[in-house]
């Protein structure tokens, strides 16, 4: 691959992974080892109204919270998640040099 392809792919990922308004990527480092994100994925959003609501995802179907002590529990978790990854602007930089050594 050529080195400007390379950068052009390096662009394609950045843009479509990491330049979206409203999303944060957040890498955790292997260094970090075992972690309550690894239980599964989840997403959690705000309502234009401000009600938070979260779904859990696994193998056969995504399932909806919106409890409020279910989803305090999906914010509790999302900030030990996020206690534990890089910031934001290192997450990217991680990522980019990870697209950067497949090419």
């Amino acid at each position: 691959m050529s080195k400007s392809d390379a950068g052009a792919r390096t662009g394609r990922v950045t843009h479509c992974c990491f330049e979206h308004a409203g999303q944060i990527l957040h890498v955790i480092t292997t260094e970090v080892g075992v972690h309550v994100g690894m239980s599964g994925p989840f997403t959690l959003a705000r309502s234009a109204d401000g009600g938070r609501v979260g779904n859990l995802e696994n193998q056969l179907a995504g399932v909806v919270v919106d409890q409020d002590g279910d989803v305090a529990t999906l914010l509790s978790r999302w900030e030990t998640v996020r206690n534990e990854a890089l910031s934001h602007r290192h997450s990217i930089d991680s990522m980019k040099e990870a697209v950067d050594s497949c090419t």
